[in-house]
């Protein structure tokens, strides 16, 4: 078996291991102490399993494949928050973009397997990313299956209105501000990897994943302008509508897009604890925004709170500020602060430094 590492990743190739009992006796006596955990399992001896790894970690001078396994068997057991620990251990062995990839892949799985299909999708499209060009065409292939089986689950499109100058920046290209490491529009966008269609209305730039692009006519008409142009791209049944300086959105959408999907209303729009409506953090029921489309008339100029007159919207408190947008300096460099005050040596703060990707503790 060591010979053909393949069967442990296509299950048509592993379906004669799993149902042949003896085959898989028989490969454990030869089988090198990583292959024995994950054959063992397959005999049900999960326990064992998790003893010899945690005997063989000790020793290992390069523990990162024996870490990614122990979380591996740690979720196999549903021990999520023990995995997440694994993980963590795992990436500071990470020191090559292929391993950076493929733990962020594992801990994609981890979030998939707690029904946290948000964050999963970030870590499979944060881990194809680095993928392509030049990872094994298997691997590649993983980890674009795992993302589309998110993408079907969710059901929805995102449009990210990026096309306008922050005048409160001093006219800058506020899309393009960096934020650890990358712009704001790629934190907008690797929030939103969960949906089918990423729709960037602005002009065309280097992003996440490779969205697609189009503008707002006439150019600089505004935000209502920009949803139009957007939703003549929408596909899905639901679509987040989100501003491109919004880099703490992603655990926000799960409970707009259930405003629609579950509770059955047109709107989800996060509401920050002031009692102000973020028009620029919500999720619609497709057909809902595409009626106030065309009930506005022309959408140049219009403000952004007419598109919700008259809409069945449900209000999302926003306790933890994921709506803090970027307007001012003084509030970028408090997302600054914010990310290193609670990003510090956890996996989660990879999502935050793409590509560089450092999440030992800051100095």
């Amino acid at each position: 078996m060591d010979s053909d590492p393949g069967w442990r990743l296509d299950p048509e190739r592993l379906r004669p291991v799993l149902t042949d009992r003896p085959r898989v006796e028989a490969a454990l006596v030869a089988a090198s102490p990583l292959d024995r955990l994950f054959l063992l399992p397959l005999l049900g001896r999960l326990d064992q399993a998790l003893a010899e790894a945690e005997e063989l970690l000790p020793v290992q001078t390069d523990p990162w494949q024996l870490l990614l396994l122990t979380a591996d068997l740690h979720r196999w057991r549903h021990e999520l928050d023990r995995a997440d620990d694994v993980l963590v251990a795992a990436w500071q062995h990470a020191r090559s973009r292929d391993r950076q990839a493929g733990t962020l892949h594992r801990t994609g799985l981890r979030h998939y397997q707690a029904g946290e299909l948000d964050p999963a999708a970030a870590c499979f499209e944060l881990a194809l990313t680095m993928r392509r060009g030049f990872a094994d065409a298997g691997n590649i292939a993983e980890t674009e299956q795992a993302l589309a089986v998110v993408r079907r689950r969710l059901g929805y499109d995102a449009i990210v209105l990026a096309g306008g100058q922050g005048s409160r920046q001093g006219g800058v290209d506020k899309p393009g501000l960096p934020l650890a490491g990358w712009p704001l529009v790629d934190h907008v966008l690797l929030a939103a990897s969960g949906a089918s269609n990423r729709i960037v209305v602005g002009p065309r730039r280097r992003a996440l994943a490779g969205p697609s692009f189009c503008r707002e006519q006439p150019a600089g008409s505004g935000p209502v302008a920009a949803i139009a142009a957007g939703a003549d791209r929408v596909r899905q049944p639901t679509v987040a509508v989100l501003a491109a300086d919004l880099p703490f959105i992603g655990p926000a959408l799960d409970e707009l897009r259930r405003a629609v999907t579950d509770r059955g209303r047109q709107v989800g729009l996060l509401v920050d604890t002031t009692g102000r409506s973020n028009y620029l953090a919500a999720v619609w029921r497709t057909s809902a925004l595409l009626q106030a489309l065309d009930a506005l008339g022309d959408p140049a100029g219009q403000p952004v709170r007419a598109l919700y007159a008259g809409r069945d919207v449900e209000h999302v408190p926003d306790f933890d500020a994921l709506g803090a947008d970027c307007d001012t300096p003084d509030d970028l460099a408090e997302a600054r602060d914010r990310i290193r005050r609670h990003s510090p040596g956890r996996l989660p703060a990879a999502l935050l430094a793409w590509p560089r990707l450092d999440l030992h503790s800051p100095s």
